[in-house]
């Protein structure tokens, strides 16, 4: 048995892989390998988190459901299935040709399972995307892939073989005629094999394979920055709902320059600027905080409004009897400086497309109640102080009650 060992920054330096004794903290990680290396962390995640992730039989069983983003690969041919699936789906499979059962955002069908989440404080949580869970037979696999989005791999039961590239892919050549975005050409880098509690992370662009050794689970937590174009359009739409005035650009510069079908250099310049001063407003805070909570999951049951809704008084009663609150660790927070406000030192809290303006005194609430720790009248007194706000974000499903 592997023994977790003394905090160092790094085992052993590779020209691709950096092997590290434990996870970095956040300023050896943003400094050392955030978007430019690759590492490998042995016995990484705790054996009490790891005994609670979801099992084999229970990735079937959430295969089957109409809700569940579920694909299955055949690593014969790379042919490409999606679900829901059925038992007969998976009747025949123990002794099958290779094949890979992968679901999008398990975390959100699986508590026990987004408790992963919180080994990976130190990268932008508010950055994640979903945790999928890949299971797969001896010899299975995807194929070598190249991704947009970082990712940290997770080895589950069982063994796996990755090898990941020693440089970012500046030429991407695809198998033709296939679903799967699979690389015509092997990937060339490090390789090494991954047990139980093991992660492995990986940068945006650069190359990587997994092959099974035997029957394995992968949790792979990514981590996904949204496009400037996405956001350009979001944000328009969101100034046009919130408009209280017409704003409409009236010409009152134009000269003889923009007669005719011309625009002048100062009227693009203009028009730049508009956009410009839209950004710099206190209503990009309140956008942005609302657009980067959107929720991943195609179940509505995750985003929507409690159906038993409390009023104030109702849930000052519930903490006053004791109850606690937690914040799941599914559920997406970010936390902003409210820009463009006095002294700036008011936040900008978005949930589930919500958002909240957070003052100072309400700040260390919510900093403890994003430790996903739980939180009671008894060990936090201030809660009192804040019981419209944690009311608001509990019937948005963001807080839950448990017991003391």
């Amino acid at each position: 048995m592997r023994v977790a060992r003394p905090h160092a920054i790094t085992d052993l330096m590779t020209d691709s892989l950096t092997i590290l004794h434990t996870l970095p903290t956040a300023d050896v990680f943003y400094t050392r390998y955030w978007n430019t290396r690759p590492f490998l962390v042995r016995d990484a995640i705790p054996k009490r988190v790891m005994a609670t992730l979801i099992a084999p039989n229970e990735l079937a069983a959430l295969a089957m459901e109409e809700t569940a983003r579920a694909r299955l690969v055949s690593a014969s041919d790379w042919s490409c299935r999606f679900g829901p699936f059925n038992d007969e789906d998976f009747a025949d499979k123990k002794n099958a040709a290779p094949w890979s059962l992968l679901i999008q955002n398990v975390d959100q069908f699986h508590p026990p399972t987004a408790e992963l989440l919180r080994s990976f404080n130190f990268a932008p949580r508010w950055l994640i995307d979903d945790v999928m869970v890949s299971f797969s037979n001896k010899g299975g696999g995807i194929g070598g892939h190249v991704d947009s989005y970082h990712v940290f791999l997770v080895q589950g039961i069982g063994r796996r073989r990755w090898t990941i590239g020693d440089r970012p892919v500046t030429d991407k050549t695809f198998i033709e005629g296939l679903e799967l975005k699979i690389l015509k050409y092997p990937v060339i880098g490090e390789s090494v094999e991954v047990y139980p509690g093991d992660v492995i992370y990986v940068p945006p662009g650069f190359c990587h394979e997994g092959i099974t050794v035997e029957d394995a689970l992968t949790y792979s937590i990514g981590f996904l920055g949204p496009q400037t174009s996405e956001m350009l359009g979001d944000f328009g739409l969101y100034l046009s709902e919130a408009a209280t005035s017409e704003d409409y650009f009236d010409g009152s510069d134009l000269g003889v320059g923009d007669a005719g079908f011309t625009l002048s250099a100062a009227t693009v310049t203009k028009f730049r600027e508009r956009i410009e001063a839209a950004v710099k407003t206190p209503a990009f805070s309140q956008w942005l905080a609302s657009y980067l909570t959107v929720s991943t999951s195609i179940d509505p049951v995750h985003s929507s409004d409690r159906l038993d809704q409390l009023s104030p008084s109702e849930f000052a009663a519930e903490l006053k009897a004791g109850r606690q609150i937690i914040k799941p660790t599914f559920v997406r927070f970010a936390l902003l400086p409210s820009l463009g406000l006095i002294d700036n030192k008011s936040y900008v809290l978005g949930v589930n497309r919500h958002t909240f303006e957070i003052s100072n005194e309400a700040l260390p609430v919510i900093q403890t109640l994003m430790s996903e720790t739980r939180v009671s009248l008894g060990n936090t007194p201030a809660l009192a102080d804040q019981i419209d706000l944690l009311n608001a974000l509990y019937n948005i499903q963001a807080l839950e009650f448990i017991n003391g």
